[in-house]
């Protein structure tokens, strides 16, 4: 027993440790086959993008404590003609640390509009998984010119910053976990494991886990900032702009009343419930959640094209 227990942690680093290996090399290999490139703001703000031939460009944003990457997967499943880009918000991924003042979502909200004006995107449609779909929320209410559509994945509320997940900023936050709770947190988390191995899964929650005390930070950031301009909008039936919400059937961090409260309150919205799929729709069912999406941006552009015809 004393030699199984002096070697646990020397092998557990060994497997975190190949899992980032691993997921370096994952990593090139899709984003070459996304055909986006890795690039950063002027103040640090870290990005994959891809010119568009046609369409309605893709700005995909992540939830809390997520990178950019959670969105690579389903990228490369994407119509190559579609124009995407996809972000590190501040103080995630790749991207610049900032300090708890400058994590709200009105600051995260204004870091993806300086991705947008370097990628040269004027208008996209805007997906925001978990706290991003809150960015994305923020965006098209403040910024309405920039944003042609909604899709909102496993999204927060506009309740988030009275809610239950107060309560997390001095308590156990689920979302950040401690090295026991690693295998628990990705059983929280998805319903579906994503299409890679163990090894990847344990370094990718492990960087969370060593990151806890900047995590706890940005949190506190993120909730604490609810005023009108600041936090997640809570006056969405003035938000005009079309909508899709996707929830999973088996979300276990955001419940699926969260959904049906955002398609009831902003007035151009529909709701697609993913069975047997958790937090992370775009991770867990990467093939099916771009079809969803590719239909709903095709839409919208036909949409527009018929209001220019009708406008002449």
């Amino acid at each position: 027993m004393l030699t199984t227990m002096a070697t646990t942690p020397w092998r557990t680093e060994l497997e975190v440790a190949v899992g980032g290996v691993q997921l370096r090399a994952m990593e090139k290999a899709i984003a070459l086959a996304a055909g986006v490139k890795a690039q950063t703001t002027d103040d640090g703000v870290a990005y994959y993008a891809r010119p568009g031939k046609r369409g309605l460009p893709l700005v995909c944003v992540h939830g809390f404590g997520g990178d950019k990457e959670t969105w690579l997967l389903m990228s490369a499943l994407m119509s190559r003609a579609r124009g995407i880009a996809m972000v590190d918000l501040p103080g995630h991924g790749a991207s610049a640390d900032v300090p708890e003042a400058e994590a709200s979502i009105r600051h995260h909200a204004e870091a993806v509009l300086r991705v947008m004006d370097r990628a040269a995107i004027d208008r996209a449609v805007m997906c925001g998984n978990s706290m991003g779909g809150g960015v994305a929320l923020r965006l098209a209410a403040s910024y309405p010119d920039r944003v042609a559509g909604m899709v909102l994945v496993a999204s927060i509320g506009r309740d988030v910053h009275e809610g239950g997940a107060r309560g997390w900023i001095e308590g156990d936050n689920p979302l950040i976990p401690r090295e026991q709770d690693v295998d628990k947190f990705m059983e929280i988390v998805m319903e579906r494991p994503p299409p890679v191995g163990k090894a990847v899964i344990r370094h990718v929650i492990m960087q969370r886990v060593r990151r806890a005390d900047q995590l706890h930070r940005l949190f506190r950031g993120f909730i604490l900032a609810s005023g009108d301009d600041d936090g997640v909008p809570r006056a969405i039936d003035g938000i005009d702009t079309p909508a899709l919400v996707i929830h999973g059937e088996q979300d276990r961090i955001i419940d699926k009343a969260v959904a049906l409260d955002l398609v009831a309150g902003l007035p151009r919205a529909e709701l697609v419930v993913m069975r047997g799929v958790g937090h992370g729709p775009q991770l867990e069912a990467p093939r099916a959640t771009a079809k969803i999406i590719e239909r709903f941006a095709e839409r919208i552009e036909r949409e527009e094209a018929r209001r220019v015809r009708l406008a002449r």
